[in-house]
């Protein structure tokens, strides 16, 4: 992921004398690579001349090498708010969030970018692949599709094409998928996407083959070992859930839905306070979530702790109002409180949905 190095050798009115040959010079160290010396300039020329938007954006492309990212995004801001002609800063800024993993912000920089440069490939990528980190898969296709045409072989795209269409449904996933096996560099990428598949059509067994091959090809894929998590757990290997999870997340700290299969586990295990702790980690970072807010209530109800139980369960159900299990739990909330009518209200509501799903069910059934 190449950064827009800089590199600034005008020097600024407010940057002459001392100043100016200071900086040159941690410019030229900056190019043979001593970015030690190369900070120690900076620094010195900005604090002399605090003002020089200049030294501000190289000393920012310098931290980024060094993996300094927040201190590296002061900078930039630093250089933009002091200098707003410096476009090429945003897309660094957009690397810098991207790297966070703080997907939301990295979108607002690059399509800030792309509106000065709009056929950038790089900032196209990369919108692309922030907009499939965050779900936000029919936007991302607007972005894939021309990032395509500019790299047709790169399977880091290939694989957010194929993964956004796994989740829209759309019939393209196979295509991807061959297409990725016979790149080279991408047969790893292939047995992900086809265990994600697998996953999603609840052939978990095939799920875990693909995916174990693909972690002896590539154990560092994104969303591989959540992927594994979470096809372990669906056939009750809780253990080998719990390691791929935990892996996932040193990668992913703030996974919600991987706090929450962990979670699971704790509360399938009898780790109640375990669980909870999770879950209120999880509900800090999305505090509504349906899934946090229901395992939530229910490990409140184990503890015997209903009446804390009832204000998450409530969110929960308000949330996802067609998940029976939700509303079920809510029901038992509510008749351990002696909320009869609510209690009955609520598993009235779950028999209807059930109802719904047989007449459903019913009109899949293919006559003779």
């Amino acid at each position: 992921m190449c950064l827009a190095v800089l590199f600034f050798l005008l020097v600024s009115q407010a940057a002459t004398g001392d100043v100016a040959e200071r900086f040159n010079r941690a410019v030229e160290l900056h190019r043979k690579g001593d970015l030690a010396a190369a900070e120690t300039e900076y620094r010195a020329v900005l604090s002399a001349a605090p003002q020089y938007a200049q030294a501000h954006a190289n000393l920012g492309a310098l931290l980024m090498r060094l993996d300094r990212y927040q201190e590296a995004l002061q900078e930039y801001k630093a250089a933009l708010r002091l200098d707003p002609k410096l476009k090429p800063v945003l897309l660094n800024i957009g690397i810098a969030h991207f790297r966070r993993s703080e997907y939301e912000s990295a979108i607002d920089s690059f399509k800030r970018f792309l509106q000065v440069s709009p056929k950038h490939a790089q900032a196209t990528q990369l919108t692309a692949l922030a907009l499939v980190e965050l779900g936000r898969d029919e936007e991302a296709l607007t972005y894939l599709e021309p990032a395509l045409e500019a790299a047709p072989n790169d399977p880091a795209l290939l694989y957010a094409l194929g993964l956004a269409s796994l989740r829209l449904r759309k019939p393209m996933v196979s295509g991807v998928i061959k297409t990725l096996a016979e790149l080279p560099g991408g047969l790893a990428v292939s047995y992900l996407l086809q265990g994600q598949a697998n996953l999603a059509n609840f052939q978990f067994e095939k799920a875990i083959e693909d995916l174990e091959q693909a972690a002896k090809l590539n154990p560092n894929l994104p969303r591989l070992h959540y992927s594994l998590g979470v096809a372990y757990f669906k056939v009750t290997r809780y253990e080998d859930s719990r390691i791929a999870l935990q892996t996932a997340l040193k990668r992913a700290p703030n996974d919600v839905s991987g706090l929450c299969y962990l979670a699971s586990i704790d509360e399938k295990e009898g780790k109640l306070d375990d669980a909870r702790r999770r879950l209120n980690r999880a509900l800090l970072l999305e505090p509504a979530s349906a899934d946090a807010n229901w395992l939530l209530g229910k490990v409140l109800l184990a503890q015997g702790k209903v009446a804390e139980a009832l204000k998450p369960l409530e969110v929960a159900a308000a949330g996802d109002p067609n998940d029976t299990q939700k509303r079920y739990q809510l029901a038992r909330a509510y008749q351990q409180l002696g909320r009869k009518e609510d209690a009955e209200r609520e598993l009235a509501e779950v028999e209807r949905i059930h109802a719904r799903q047989r007449e459903t069910d019913r009109s899949k059934i293919i006559k003779p």
